[in-house]
């Protein structure tokens, strides 16, 4: 319901209430008569204005026009005048109330009418495609709008690629320049790609997916079918587990690797017993509960050591004999035969 502003009162307005109530006290005869031969209430001539009310439809948007001298706004209903902001749909004179109108509101209804947020690119590269082991990769996220226009103090964020699934690894914020960058270790060749969420004005948009292979140094060394021999020493399968833990010697630890060249804990351990026909889950907790427990006086060499609670286990090596065990230790080592170093371990073992 439009609301109403001021009201001008015709000039005679006193001498009209006057004459009302006079022909309200009179109740037949000339009193009548006169009142009958009236001319028409002034009372029409009141000029009530909108306050720019515009009524939206589907076709067009419609302004309220304020009434002119020579076409009074009527307050009787459905007698609002109406004119359109549309181009094309007007039909009164370039300088009338109804142009006026139409000329005031076609910005905000061009706005309503093409509400789509602006369009963004974002593009994910990386200093390396391929790096060693837990070597630093430089990876820098660019978001502009369609026109190169840059996106500042927006949040980006960075997400591992895996098949179907996606895994958000960090989130940056663009500079004023709409780039953003972040240093990062992979141990395995990584799939990787930048998303932007959007906002309220921007659309979302997702880059190009890189990825960063993982590549271990490259060295001479024997060919795996040398570094094995044909006949193992030792007669039990600890004692040949034992043998071909040591010819992994020297050989660097890298958080997940399964060998041949390098090697973690629980990668040593299933790469070892691999050569002997058994199939042992990659991680230590799941060795351990494959493993068939024993006290420690009960050890036995190619016994695995295992460190940690029984829901979580960390560490494993495979026992040696005479308190030693060969085990891949931490970033920055190498395969070696190292002492048991706690008292408090757990022994499984392999049939």
């Amino acid at each position: 319901m439009p609301r109403r502003g001021i009201a001008w009162l015709p000039e005679d307005w006193d001498q009209f209430v006057k004459g009302r109530s006079r022909s309200s006290n009179v109740r037949s005869g000339t009193g009548s008569r006169r009142g009958a031969s009236h001319p028409p209430r002034r009372a029409a001539t009141i000029a009530a204005f909108t306050t720019g009310t515009l009524a939206a439809s589907t076709a067009a948007f419609a302004a309220t026009v304020p009434s002119t001298p020579e076409a009074p706004a009527s307050l009787e209903p459905g007698a609002t005048q109406t004119a359109s902001v549309l181009p094309g749909q007007g039909g009164g004179a370039a300088d009338s109330p109804e142009a006026t109108a139409a000329a005031v509101a076609a910005p905000l209804a061009g706005a309503i009418a093409a509400p789509d947020p602006i369009f963004t690119r974002v593009a994910l590269s990386a200093d390396n495609s391929t790096v060693a082991p837990n070597a630093p990769v430089v990876l820098t996220v660019r978001a502009q709008e369609a026109s190169g226009a840059p996106l500042g103090n927006q949040q980006v964020r960075i997400v591992v690629v895996n098949g179907p699934k996606w895994q958000t690894s960090t989130a940056l914020t663009t500079d004023a320049g709409g780039q953003a960058q972040v240093t990062a270790r992979l141990l395995s060749t990584t799939t990787i790609t930048a998303v932007f969420d959007g906002t309220s004005a921007l659309r979302p948009s997702v880059a190009s997916s890189a990825t960063i292979t993982i590549k271990a140094p490259v060295a001479p060394r024997p060919a795996i079918s040398q570094a094995i021999p044909s006949v193992i020493p030792g007669s039990s399968i600890g004692e040949k587990a034992v043998y071909l833990a040591s010819l992994q010697k020297g050989k660097p630890y890298v958080w997940g690797a399964e060998g041949p060249y390098s090697f973690d804990c629980s990668g040593l351990v299933q790469y070892v017993f691999k050569q002997l026909g058994r199939s042992l889950p990659r991680t230590a907790q799941g060795q351990y509960n494959v493993s068939t427990h024993v006290p420690q006086s009960g050890k036995r060499p190619g016994d695995l050591i295992f460190y940690g609670t029984e829901g979580n286990i960390y560490h494993v090596g495979i026992y040696a004999g005479n308190g030693y065990m060969w085990a891949a230790p931490q970033t920055g080592g190498v395969v070696s035969l190292r002492p048991i170093y706690s008292s408090t371990y757990k022994v499984g073992r392999i049939m």
